[in-house]
């Protein structure tokens, strides 16, 4: 089997009904917050099916995610992102079978025969405008698929020049008329968080008072640090190199042990010190003091059986062991990857051996 596949479990450790329950409710509790506004929803991970989840959390249903979205009962939109350096590079994805322009086209179609709402695209760090980000505008142009120009801004992430005329003023404004809008890319680097702060620095000017959030299900932000299901998302992201740990920031705040992962932690200040220039004293966002208060996250209160969780996700790791060897032994893949997993493996037993570490 392959990273894309599914697998049969003999036993469950995790209510599906109970999840898509609990995240819709806690989806329309953040959307309440900002009545005057729109709620830009970065999406995190795989959206339209996620098979990683489904082979670590026994019960999941691989589609699920869509499903919590269509049943919050509401109009929304969908802003896609782009990455401007990667359209004219046309590179290969390591999670698709095409190159990134045909990656984007065709998930774009994926997206709009399930959810049969309007789309725009958001082509971030642009440079300059090259033949390939103007082919590329036109073969949406041709499926009536609005496109938006969002640039490299100097400075970043210096506030004063990020915050200005010059920074997200810059930019394209891509207007919406729902209360919500996904806000989606098919890679890292897609400037799905810039397109989000962009956007509401220009609502402010429409006199609208919007806001941000982060729907992820990886890690798990209220289980261990060590346990496999998190150790297993680890292994998932060997190969860009993310890593797990306990938010400070959440900590220091709260008094609370939550899991977050590396470059959300390292990102959250700057964040911080953007919206606190952008928005009103009054905007909920000034309730976030940790990048896990900007998560909506309730798949760890669906977990039915923490041991089964556990089994499950350290037989994904050893799946990974031997995924990241095959691409190594196809000239693809780097051997610190499969050492990465190996250790992930080693940790995994260890909890397994004894849960309470």
């Amino acid at each position: 089997m392959n990273s894309t596949e599914c697998v049969v479990h003999k036993e469950l450790g995790f209510d599906n009904e109970l999840y898509l329950q609990l995240q819709k409710d806690a989806i329309l509790e953040r959307l309440s917050h900002f009545p005057q506004g729109t709620l830009y929803l970065e999406i995190g991970g795989h959206f339209l099916t996620d098979p990683h989840a489904q082979r670590v959390l026994p019960g999941f249903e691989v589609s699920v995610k869509p499903e919590i979205i269509k049943a919050l009962g509401i109009p929304f939109e969908i802003i896609f992102c782009a990455n401007a350096q990667d359209i004219a590079k046309n590179r290969m994805l390591s999670n698709r079978n095409g190159t990134y322009v045909e990656t984007v086209v065709a998930l774009i179609r994926e997206y709009q025969a399930t959810f049969h709402v309007p789309i725009a695209v958001a082509i971030n760090l642009v440079e300059k405008i090259t033949p390939q980000i103007t082919t590329f505008r036109s073969q949406l142009a041709y499926q009536n698929i609005p496109t938006y120009l969002r640039y490299v801004i100097n400075g970043y992430p210096e506030p004063s020049l990020v915050v200005s005329e010059q920074g997200y003023g810059k930019d394209e404004y891509i207007p919406t008329e729902s209360q919500l809008v996904l806000v989606i890319g098919p890679a890292s680097n897609s400037g799905k968080l810039s397109t989000c702060l962009g956007q509401i620095y220009h609502d402010i000017t429409q006199g609208k008072d919007s806001g941000y959030a982060k729907l992820e299900l990886f890690p798990i932000w209220n289980y261990p640090l060590k346990h496999p299901v998190n150790l297993a998302y680890e292994a998932a992201t060997a190969d860009i190199g993310d890593y797990n740990l306990v938010d400070p920031l959440h900590f220091q705040a709260h008094h609370v042990e939550a899991i977050n992962y590396n470059r959300d932690v390292e990102a959250f200040p700057i964040i911080s010190k953007l919206l606190g220039k952008m928005v009103a004293a009054t905007n909920y966002l000034h309730t976030y003091k940790s990048p896990t208060d900007m998560g909506i996250n309730r798949a760890g209160f669906a977990i039915t059986d923490s041991n089964i969780v556990a089994q499950a996700s350290y037989e994904e790791i050893l799946r990974r062991i031997d995924w990241f060897d095959q691409q190594v032994q196809e000239g693809r893949g780097k051997e610190k990857w499969v050492k990465r997993c190996k250790e992930l493996a080693q940790e995994a037993q260890k909890y397994l051996a004894n849960p309470s570490i």
